[in-house]
């Protein structure tokens, strides 16, 4: 039988069967070559349907890389500006928001050995990928063994993007709790300027003070920005 002229169905059938097959293969590209085969905003257009099954993506992508201007920034941005853009819930602010720190787990947590931290540049990686673009300050520590193996990790502060306290107590009793041999510290300076400022020095040498104290190592301190992180130890700080 005919279709009948007046069925406004058909088009949006047809939409929707375009759909389903643009993004199967989108699906299709990765499985067989990874994500080589995408460019930014196919990629994020392709992590977008899991969070929105039933409208094209696509523009939603290219909004976002608009607006924050790489892939990168747009894992970093907080779900309120997410969903600032249009078309952009919860749902989909909330899975973006989810990259960023399941890859800095994935990076930085022990997969049958443990972390061991044998250099500065060691230190500079495993923090990076916890702190690196953070819009908010946040101090981090990890405590580790005679071997410098990291045996626990800590969030020990956020703060605003103005400041962050750190409490030299607070830093020994968990590096007594935890029974570590030594610890390094790190925060980010949401600026992405790593230049340590003088509060960054002062509370160095706290640590440094106290930490002989007690007989644990201070291994270093580490300032994240944007660009290689300040190392206090590199820098004969320490």
């Amino acid at each position: 039988m005919a279709r009948p002229y007046f069925d406004f169905s058909y088009p949006l059938m047809q939409a929707k069967s375009y759909l389903a097959g643009h993004r199967e293969r989108l699906r299709a590209r990765y499985r067989l070559n990874g994500e080589a085969a995408l460019e930014d905003y196919e990629l994020l257009e392709l992590l977008l349907t899991y969070a929105i099954p039933r409208h094209d993506t696509k523009l939603l992508a290219k909004k976002l890389l608009e607006r924050f201007g790489t892939l990168a920034r747009v894992f970093e941005a907080e779900p309120a500006a997410l969903e600032a853009i249009d078309g952009i819930g919860p749902q989909a602010a909330t899975l973006i928001s989810l990259i960023r720190p399941l890859a800095a787990r994935f990076l930085t947590e022990p997969r049958g050995a443990k972390t061991v931290l044998r250099s500065t540049a060691d230190a500079a990686a495993y923090f990076q990928a916890k702190l690196k673009g953070l819009a908010e300050e946040e101090v981090h520590i990890a405590f580790v063994n005679t071997k410098n193996a990291v045996t626990a990790a800590e969030c020990l502060q956020r703060g605003t993007v103005d400041q962050s306290v750190v409490y030299v107590r607070k830093v020994i009793e968990h590096a007594l709790a935890h029974k570590a041999s030594g610890f390094l510290l790190a925060h980010n300076h949401p600026s992405g300027d790593p230049t340590p400022s003088s509060d960054d020095r002062d509370l160095t040498q706290a640590l440094k003070a106290a930490a002989a104290t007690v007989g644990v190592r201070f291994l270093d301190h580490l300032v994240i920005g944007e660009t290689d992180p300040f190392s206090f130890k590199a820098n004969g700080l320490l």
